[in-house]
């Protein structure tokens, strides 16, 4: 497997493991009976639904903010790549010149 997708997998896991506890400790309050009340499951679905739709945000705004370095990275790159090659020719021309006053 890519490292990338376990990591990306890692990444959802934990997410999802602290999303859970959280949500258990905020809504569950009572261990008196093995069903879960009709109020504990509006409280996960509103819990879990926040997080979720939060995380959603985060990454919209990360995707934007990457892009965003990511043009900033190229237009530095052709700016050095431009003045490395203005120095080349000028270092070629200042040997051109240099022999030709030599001969």
């Amino acid at each position: 497997m890519d490292a990338m997708v376990i990591r990306n997998m890692k990444d959802f896991q934990l997410l999802f493991n602290q999303m859970s506890e959280t949500c258990f400790k905020t809504c569950v309050n009572t261990f008196m009976s093995r069903d879960i009340s009709t109020e504990e499951v509006q409280c996960i679905e509103n819990c879990s639904g926040k997080h979720i739709n939060a995380n959603h945000k985060i990454m919209e705004i990360f995707m934007d903010v990457q892009r965003t370095i990511a043009l900033k990275n190229v237009e530095e790159f052709q700016k050095a790549q431009a003045a490395f090659e203005v120095a080349q020719k000028d270092q070629n021309s200042e040997s051109t010149s240099v022999a030709s006053s030599a001969v």
